[in-house]
Formats: C-alpha cells, structure tokens, sequence
C-alpha cells in the first residue's frame, strides 16, 4: 500500500544525509511525462542550490527527507515545472497549485488545480488523478480529459481513494 503526501507539506524540510542536515527542500522537479518526480532541488542558506536525485531519496518522512547521498551539482536543463491546465479544446482551464506524490516511488499519484479565486471560495480547487503533459514555452502544459474534469467533486473525490463513482 502507497502513501501519498502533498508536495506543500514536503517543500522546506530539512534534506539529512549521514546525520548531518544538507540543506532544505526547495523544490521538487516532474519529469517529461508529469508523472514521476526526477529529483529535489536542496538549498542550504544562501548557498548554491544542489541536486538530490530520486534514486538518492531514503525516506520521504513527515520531519525530513533522509538521502542516501550528498547531494550534487544540479543538472543542467532542470527547471521543468507543471504550470497552465488545459481541456483537450485547448481552453485554459486553470493552474496546477499542488502535487500528491507516493512516499515509496515518488510518482505524482493526483494534482490540486485552481480555477482562480472565486471558484476556489465557492466550489474549492480540484484534484485531477488523470492527466497528460506537453512541452510549453517555459513550463510543462497539463491537459485534462474532459470527464475527469467535468465529474462534481464529491465523485472526483471518492474516485481519488478508491470508491465507487455513481
């Protein structure tokens, strides 16, 4: 059984490696495909950020991230992020505003999407579980299928954890 975390709760903990804190997390890079996380970007003051692979995450805790190893140089051309949400028209739908990913493998298992700021007081953000991705200009487009986004949230969510949608 997979346990999921939101990135939200992730982003700003301590990256420990051999007992020693190495930094705090700064930010989590998807892949080409939206979705598997390639690796965490570790940053210690003001120091140069640096790189902590997937295969380098031990433990995805509640407290801290533990990595089997020192974190590197960052990579170049890593700076992907997920960012405009759109129907398969092509409409903009909204943006991506958090990630639920596996503590396990690190995959991006649902994604919060706001509609803007009186949808989310009125009805709230959504969470998608299927979706696709295409390059954008300076970010990864989300495209979401039209009966994942047009499901009301009560079924939206019990379709997240694995009830029957009616």
């Amino acid at each position: 059984m997979t346990c999921d975390v939101r990135l939200g709760r992730v982003l700003g903990l301590p990256a420990v490696c051999g007992e020693r804190v190495v930094g705090h997390v700064e930010r989590a890079v998807p892949d080409a495909t939206g979705q598997h996380l390639t690796g965490f970007v570790i940053r210690r003051g003001l120091g140069a950020a640096k790189w902590a692979d997937r295969r380098a995450v031990a433990v995805l805790g509640e407290v801290s991230v533990i990595l089997r190893e020192k974190p590197g140089r960052v990579p170049k051309g890593v700076g992907a992020s997920l960012g405009p949400v759109k129907d398969e028209g092509g409409l903009t739908l909204g943006r991506v505003t958090d990630l639920w990913i596996s503590k396990d493998a690190l995959d991006i298992t649902a994604l919060e999407i706001t509609l803007g700021l009186m949808e989310d007081v009125t009805s709230g953000r959504r969470r998608v579980v299927r979706w696709a991705v295409q390059p954008g200009e300076e970010e990864l487009q989300v495209l979401i299928p039209r009966e994942e986004w047009e499901l009301p949230p009560a079924d939206r969510s019990q379709q997240a954890t694995g009830g029957e949608v009616k």
